[in-house]
């Protein structure tokens, strides 16, 4: 009988016909159908691995105890994934645009810190860089808890997408709005002085999550934008003054 001495092994034998991490155009495509078209694509790579996994342990190929228990351990892993990806997207299609709840505000130096906490939970350490060191201001918005879940949904999403060890977040106060830019010095460079470009959510390998966490800051009266050539970079804007719509 076959045996995998490693976790490489296992990956390697169920995963070589992955999914690309292209999603499939939408152009023209509602929400919805864009939605349904990224669950697709993104269910297919664990989708995968699950069936793999199982298909070697029907056929017991595995032979060594360790091997087939990191075969279950990754079916599991795999299927909680699924599982992930199937809530985000009933959450994506029964919130509204709305962000219904009581209006709060947070000082920028305290969300900063939540923000912090928050992406390296979500496996993206990033590093905050205020400038000036020493910032002022609050944003205000309805369910605010929400609203900066998102924003770190957002960050650590752009920064699993680059490998550029420089990335960081330059967080600065410029009309009425709280503004993070992440990317390396360049990148952040243009995103502050370069017309926006419009950041695509819809994008493979981050299920419904992204485009939700997107839906959510806009409505709460924010903006977000990327820049040219600016591969795992972005721009958020929350207000500092005005009330959420």
């Amino acid at each position: 009988m076959a045996r995998l001495a490693s976790t490489e092994g296992l990956r390697t034998s169920v995963t070589g016909n992955e999914a690309s991490t292209r999603v499939p155009a939408t152009h023209g495509a509602g929400e919805i159908e864009k939605a349904l078209n990224l669950l697709i694509h993104d269910v297919r790579a664990p989708l995968s691995v699950a069936q793999g996994y199982l298909r070697l342990l029907h056929q017991n190929k595995l032979e060594a105890e360790p091997d087939r228990q990191k075969a279950i351990a990754q079916t599991m892993e795999a299927l909680g994934r699924i599982g992930r990806l199937c809530e985000d997207a009933a959450t994506f299609v029964a919130d509204p645009v709305s962000n219904d709840g009581p209006v709060s505000t947070l000082q920028v130096s305290t969300l900063i810190e939540q923000l912090t906490k928050d992406c390296a939970e979500r496996g993206s350490p990033l590093v905050f860089v205020p400038e000036p060191a020493t910032l002022s201001g609050s944003v205000r918005a309805m369910s605010l808890d929400r609203v900066v879940q998102s924003v770190a949904v957002i960050l650590a999403a752009v920064r699993r997408s680059t490998r550029n060890p420089s990335v960081r977040v330059s967080v600065h106060e410029e009309a009425k709005e709280a503004r993070f830019l992440l990317g390396c010095d360049d990148d952040r460079a243009a995103l502050a002085s370069q017309p926006p470009e419009t950041f695509d959510p819809w994008r493979g390998g981050h299920g419904i999550a992204l485009p939700l966490a997107c839906r959510i800051v806009t409505a709460a009266g924010g903006r977000i934008w990327t820049c040219a050539n600016g591969r795992g970079a972005v721009g958020i804007a929350l207000p500092e003054e005005a009330s959420a719509p």
